[in-house]
């Protein structure tokens, strides 16, 4: 996968098979009760119901897991096929969303840290996750701060990570944060030196 400008792309195709792992790993847990349970069952159980107890259970087991298996996949499917990525000239775009569309717009010149993560099944399918944070977005004490916009499912992190630093260095930062909003970063620059003129002004005065 090369990243281009202007060019929409997807998660690596094994994004799937990392939410399949996922939804697997969730069921067998979710199995794991009731498996217990109808093994006390059926050593408690005379000998005369263990074949019944038995072939209820798997009855109930298996509606349960065609009940959470379908659905899932579907959604796993659909989820992957609304995921799209594109790094215009100014901005990164992300969208995604089955039932509710989602589109995050982050321009360059917001951008204050790109998190890399890989968790441990990740890491065996080669698959990362960047975490794009920006100035707008607020750092709770103690936490790592809220990612304004997440590429998914990427295997060439360091090309996707290295084209997006290079754009991030070609834009000078345009906007801050400050309480009434965002301003524009010379405005800025200018109101700080008129209140350190103010303040000299004053110290002037007292002594």
């Amino acid at each position: 996968m090369t990243v281009r400008i202007g060019e929409k792309f997807k998660p690596d195709p094994s994004f799937k098979t990392l939410q399949y792992i996922y939804l697997l790993t969730g069921l067998g847990l979710v199995l794991i009760f009731p498996l217990c349970l109808m093994s006390v069952l059926t050593i408690l159980s005379p000998p005369t119901l263990n074949l019944g107890v038995l072939a209820m259970v798997i009855f109930i087991l298996a509606i349960i897991c065609l009940l959470i298996l379908v659905p899932s996949i579907i959604w796993i499917n659909l989820y992957y096929l609304s995921l799209f990525y594109t790094f215009t000239e100014s901005e990164i775009i992300v969208e995604k969303g089955v039932w509710w569309k989602h589109k995050s717009i982050v321009p360059y010149n917001r951008i204050t840290n790109v998190d890399i993560r890989q968790g441990p099944v990740s890491r065996m399918l080669g698959l990362w996750e960047l975490r794009i944070q920006t100035a707008g977005y607020h750092v709770a004490p103690g936490s790592h701060g809220v990612a304004e916009a997440i590429l998914q499912g990427i295997k060439n992190v360091e090309e996707v990570k290295s084209f997006m630093l290079n754009m991030v260095g070609r834009l000078r930062p345009m906007a801050v944060e400050t309480e009434s909003g965002f301003a524009p970063q010379e405005d800025l620059e200018q109101r700080i030196l008129d209140e350190l003129k103010r303040i000299r002004e004053i110290l002037e005065r007292k002594s």
